[in-house]
């Protein structure tokens, strides 16, 4: 009898710790709104019990004297890092990605040594590089790096980066969307805190990371959005890093990495269930370790 309840014992015990494992899922048909309008559509979606992400990669069809172009979505929920914005933009050797084709075979999946993860190939004219994302098993970050490819045919001379997000909501009032001046944004990093301005904050090495956030909707009630969201830096890569955070919808954080770097990392994080700015501030005191690379 004994032993049938240790047999049964260990057995809910395997299967509790494979449930609380990272995992990746490809789409090659992803579901997005007028599927007609793309020549490729593809999703990777990493999730773990504390947290999942969606990537999709677009390239829409060229029609109505509008080129192809290509996108890199990530849904975490509506706002944040989210559909509404190109989440990531790169821009090498002075091509942006929204002029590179893609290959059908250029995303994939993988797991490995408590992560998993997607590798999502990109070539610009010669000069490739691989955006890899991944969760680990006991993070609730999305943590990525770029990673210059071993078969690149032409030199890195430059890499720009930019990531945007809308932070907590995009407001309305009197059922209009506002894009402007009803804002009160916030930066907190390590080392200090950020207001809203017109022209962008110079970020330092000290910068380690940035908590994005709304005093005004600060995800405390219904009324009040979503709350913060995250972007973890690794310095040791960048050459230069600029914050655009301005009374505005949309925050953009743009970096310059060297060109002779070997991979940035960084790391980024949101949230479904809605969560304060002070909720968060404990989270991220309590749960440090989760934060780290």
């Amino acid at each position: 009898m004994m032993k049938k309840i240790l047999i049964s014992g260990l057995a809910a015990l395997t299967a509790l710790s494979a449930f609380a494992q990272a995992s990746s899922t490809l789409n090659k048909n992803a579901v997005v709104y007028k599927p007609e309008r793309y020549s490729l559509r593809q999703s990777a979606t990493l999730t773990n019990p504390q947290n999942t992400y969606k990537f999709t990669v677009l390239q829409s069809k060229a029609g109505n004297d509008q080129p192809q172009r290509t996108q890199f979505w990530l849904a975490a929920d509506k706002f944040g890092f989210s559909a509404l914005v190109n989440f990531i933009t790169l821009t090498v050797n002075g091509i942006n990605n929204k002029d590179i084709s893609p290959k059908n075979d250029d995303l994939s999946v993988w797991k490995k040594n408590g992560q998993a993860g997607m590798d999502m190939k990109m070539n610009f004219d010669g000069t490739k590089l691989i955006l890899r994302l991944y969760m680990r098993d006991d993070s609730p970050v999305l943590w990525g790096k770029i990673i210059p490819a071993k078969d690149s045919i032409e030199p890195l001379e430059s890499i720009k980066i930019r990531f945007s997000a809308i932070i907590s909501i995009l407001a309305k009032v009197n059922k209009k969307i506002v894009w402007s001046k009803v804002y009160d944004r916030v930066a907190i990093t390590p080392a200090r805190t950020l207001q809203q301005q017109q022209k962008a904050w110079q970020l330092t090495p000290a910068d380690t990371y940035l908590v994005l956030q709304d005093n005004k909707y600060d995800g405390s009630a219904a009324d009040k959005g979503q709350g913060p969201i995250m972007i973890i830096l690794d310095h040791s890569a960048i050459k230069d890093a600029k914050l655009e955070l301005r009374n505005e919808w949309t925050t953009a954080l743009d970096l310059e990495l060297k060109p002779d770097f070997k991979e940035f990392d960084f790391g980024l994080w949101q949230q479904k269930p809605v969560i304060s700015n002070k909720a968060f501030a404990e989270k991220l005191k309590k749960e440090k370790r989760a934060f780290q690379k």
